[in-house]
């Protein structure tokens, strides 16, 4: 299985072949995908070292002159540059793609500071930015060419690995960019018809990227116990179609939030503050990390699972809230 990184960079690479307006610039990474870029394509590729700030300067500037710009780093040092895609991104209207790999726990067992937990938060924060967590190397694949046909500042957040039963999903994915920037899905239905039970709630959960794998087998343990459960991939965090959200949400009593971040601002806040916007009166229950950084040392399913977010706790977490 391929990783994300390699899909987006060797497809880009292809696109890049026949477009000379795009260039890819990448700060203190290594990766076979890049080689041919620095062998082939070397007039498109620029090498920034550990200059993220430099990098993001840089791409703005060739983004001004009508290049279609990419910036490749580790998602952990977006903070690091933050204040260079507000200020020569953002604020001056320079819509370059910023591809930040190994998001949540992807890193681990590297520590808290290669393991980016409020990349979400901060860079909701920002106007006019797009934010995709791509479910698979298909969708990812499908990424790159809406980024390059339709130019805008993004933030596509990458995953290292990412579970095999996401592979099912969207293998016959729709090519037109319309179905990437709708953003949501529901990918695993779990109403009956006619209800199992009538005063039973029924629970949507919402996820994306890695953590969705672990949605998926939530909703086959709600299922089994006899509740009703539906697992709805939410890939563009940032702007949420309100729309199509309300419409997939309508049937159900809970939304559930699951993610491998900080909760303060993360994807579970953005869900939250559509359904209050809405006014879709709606519970939700978000599920994330615990408020303090992780220093102890494992793999990201070790660590997930020491930290709240096993199957199991995820399960006992929303049926402890059904049963309140």
């Amino acid at each position: 299985m391929s990783s994300q990184r390699d899909v987006f960079l060797t497809r880009l690479f292809e696109r890049a072949k026949e477009d000379k307006d795009i260039y890819l610039i990448s700060v203190d990474m290594g990766a076979p995908s890049l080689d041919r870029w620095r062998e082939e394509l070397p007039d498109q590729f620029f090498a920034a070292g550990i200059s993220e700030q430099g990098a993001i300067n840089f791409a703005a500037g060739l983004s001004a002159t009508g290049k279609k710009v990419y910036v490749y780093f580790m998602a952990c040092w977006v903070a690091r540059c933050f204040e260079q895609i507000r200020y020569s991104c953002a604020m001056a209207n320079n819509p370059i793609t910023i591809l930040g790999n190994g998001v949540g726990l992807g890193y681990a067992p590297a520590g808290p500071a290669h393991e980016p937990t409020e990349d979400l938060a901060y860079m909701r924060s920002l106007c006019g930015i797009e934010i995709y967590s791509p479910t698979n190397g298909k969708m990812t694949e499908k990424l790159v060419d809406l980024t390059c046909d339709v130019p805008k500042l993004r933030y596509i957040r990458l995953e290292r690995k990412y579970p095999s039963n996401l592979d099912t999903f969207y293998k016959n994915i729709i090519s037109n960019h319309h179905f990437l920037q709708n953003g949501i899905s529901l990918i695993k239905g779990g109403l009956a018809d006619p209800p199992r039970k009538y005063e039973q709630k029924k629970v949507c959960i919402l996820s994306s990227g890695y953590m969705l794998g672990r949605a998926l087998d939530v909703s086959e343990q709600l299922i089994s116990s006899g509740y009703e459960a539906s697992v709805v991939d939410l890939w563009k965090i940032k702007p949420i179609n309100t729309s199509l959200f309300e419409n997939i949400v309508s049937s159900y009593d809970l939304l559930v939030t699951l993610e491998e971040q900080s909760l303060s601002g993360g994807f579970g806040s953005a869900v939250a503050e559509v359904v209050v916007d809405l006014d879709l009166r709606k519970q939700v229950l978000r599920i994330g990390l615990p408020k303090h950084y992780i220093f102890d040392n494992g793999n990201r399913e070790h660590l997930l699972n020491e930290n709240g977010l096993s199957v199991h706790a995820i399960y006992e977490k929303i049926k402890t809230r059904l049963l309140q």
